[in-house]
């Protein structure tokens, strides 16, 4: 069947029409399909799926991957839209390609990009089936390109995603430690996404459940931040935050956070990713605490709040390593390379309220022994140990400890 150019221009005042009275994207989708019987899809730009149009049966087994499971695998990722450079060709250009290689070799169609203020937001493709439809397919991806990234913008459906694909299927990768438990299954991602040591994780949640107000959160903290990978779940934004100078989190996204009516939860800063888990984890833990305390339009540390968050959450939901705070994960580790009991000799001394007297009698040292000692934990721990605040959170975890032993 021959598409004539009359009917690109009917389609395009009735694609109008609808959008103008508030129609989706899904709509516009089937829409185009029946009008003219090609198979198209939408995606975001991390290639998961937005909306599909054209019947159950598909030739094209990545489309089959992508409308069944919402996203495609790793290996066609990477085998095929980064090797073969299919990605690169496509976020490239400012328009629709005719796509025959890689992994569209058996499957030609056309795609294009999705652009919003200069931020890919998308990409539609068009399986055009016969050859003979292709210049008008290329014309129809146009159209369904700019009418996708209207919606999307008047919607407020996606706001300023990554511009680099990769980038953001690796966040969405990043943050799933179930299914992405090992780092080593993101090396591929890693290789082309350059992460560099320091790094922090923070978890944010518009306070009042505001959708609007969090999109508009997201877009001023994406396009001030260039060093982050970011992730949206469940009206929760996760960021990883990499390449932090000695200032850690830059000023301009504190001033944001304090401007937002938002929670915000930062772990510590750490330097390999082996353990992202853990600071996740540190991250939704301190989050979570703010909210239960209200405290919004403030960042959260969990290395601040850690006896607030002993006492407001379930102690089996604790990783081991989040249980004891990093000044004394370093004490813990001399006496096991020294087998000296600077631990126990800090236990003690903090239950019997920092009293050297009774501290020396109880382990049967002499008071000189005992005040040297405090002051080798003062240096490893580097904080003041008879500082009322730092005092009871260590005895709280000395006592956490034992609670799950």
């Amino acid at each position: 069947m021959e598409y004539t150019e009359a009917e690109l221009i009917e389609y395009t005042n009735q694609a109008i029409e609808k959008i103008s009275q508030g129609g989706s994207i899904e709509e516009l989708a089937q829409f185009t399909y029946e009008k003219f019987q090609l198979p198209l899809i939408v995606a975001d730009s991390g290639y998961r799926l937005i909306a599909y149009a054209g019947g159950e049966d598909i030739h094209d087994p990545y489309w089959q991957q992508i409308i069944s499971s919402g996203e495609p695998t790793d290996h066609t990722i990477m085998k095929f839209y980064i090797d073969d450079g299919l990605m690169e060709a496509i976020t490239g250009s400012n328009e629709a390609l005719y796509i025959d290689w890689g992994v569209c070799v058996d499957y030609p169609q056309t795609s294009g990009p999705i652009y919003i203020d200069n931020n890919l937001e998308g990409f539609v493709s068009v399986l055009f089936l016969e050859e003979k439809r292709l210049d008008f397919s290329l014309k129809l991806n146009n159209l369904l390109r700019q009418f996708c990234g209207i919606l999307m913008q008047s919607k407020n459906f996606r706001l300023t995603h990554a511009i680099n694909p990769v980038k953001e299927l690796l966040a969405q990768k990043f943050f799933d430690t179930e299914a992405y438990a090992d780092v080593a299954s993101l090396a591929g991602y890693l290789e082309i996404v350059q992460l560099q040591p320091n790094y922090c994780v923070v978890v944010l949640s518009e306070k009042n459940q505001d959708s609007l107000l969090f999109s508009r959160m997201k877009s001023q903290i994406v396009k001030e931040s260039s060093n982050i990978l970011y992730y949206e779940k469940e009206q929760k934004l996760y960021l990883l935050f990499h390449h932090l100078g000695e200032a850690n989190l830059n000023p301009s996204f504190l001033s944001l956070i304090s401007q937002c009516e938002s929670y915000c939860g930062v772990s510590t800063v750490f330097d390999s990713l082996e353990q992202r888990e853990s600071y996740i984890q540190q991250a939704n833990l301190a989050h979570d605490t703010a909210r239960l305390l209200n405290r919004s339009s403030q960042c959260t540390y969990y290395s601040e709040s850690l006896s607030e968050a002993f006492l407001l959450h379930p102690l089996k939901e604790f990783r081991q390593e989040n249980v004891v705070p990093e000044e004394m994960q370093n004490l813990f580790a001399y006496d096991r390379l020294h087998e000296t009991e600077l631990t126990k000799t800090l236990k003690i001394y903090l239950y019997l309220r920092n009293d050297i007297n009774k501290t020396s009698s109880a382990l049967h040292v002499h008071r000189n022994t005992l005040i040297y000692r405090l002051n080798k934990i003062r240096d490893l721990t580097e904080v003041e140990i008879d500082d009322p605040e730092v005092a009871w959170t260590f005895q709280l975890v000395f006592r956490v400890l034992e609670l799950l032993e």
